[in-house]
């Protein structure tokens, strides 16, 4: 194991990194899932991003059309805010189902094998550091899901925070 963390760490170490402006980035993100994520970016602005995450309960393979610009032009070049939309497809073994209408209720459970297909949203706040090839984001992923029990389901509670490398 650790010849692998030294091999990685001197291919890392060949490429041409940048620190603030970035083409690449390869994340690692925990949250109510841990994934690993691969963002593009094609212009400082826009990029895709895709993303596989696993939780307890299932898994899940994203994919994002991100727009990044300065979250505080005035006062630091470092953070940058990201909102964008795109597609998953989730394979989940438990659903935990809520009443909008009765909150404080226990969820209802499904249990089972259900792939669902569905649209995403994203929002992200990132800060870059300046001369170190890394970037530290807290990411959110809200989502609509088709099919499943109940057929239509949000996904609200997609919260990560994301280490990144940059080149």
């Amino acid at each position: 194991m650790k010849s692998y963390i030294i091999i990685l760490i001197i291919i890392l170490s060949c490429l041409n990194v940048k620190g603030q402006d970035y083409n690449n980035a390869v994340r690692l993100s925990a949250g109510h899932y841990w994934g690993i994520n691969y963002k593009r970016m094609f212009s400082q602005e826009k990029g895709m991003m895709g993303s596989f995450q696993i939780n307890k309960s299932g898994a899940q393979l994203t994919g994002l059309r991100v727009i990044h610009s300065p979250a505080f032009p005035a006062k630091s070049s470092k953070w940058f805010f990201g909102y964008g939309y795109g597609v998953h497809l989730a394979y989940r073994t438990k659903i935990e189902s809520r009443n909008l209408f009765t909150p404080f209720a226990p969820p209802i459970v499904h249990k089972g094998h259900f792939f669902s297909p569905g649209f995403d949203g994203y929002l992200s706040l990132e800060y870059r550091f300046l001369k170190t090839p890394f970037t530290l984001s807290a990411d959110y992923i809200p989502g609509f899901e088709f099919f499943g029990p109940g057929f239509f389901r949000l996904n609200l509670n997609n919260i990560s925070f994301s280490a990144a490398f940059t080149f």
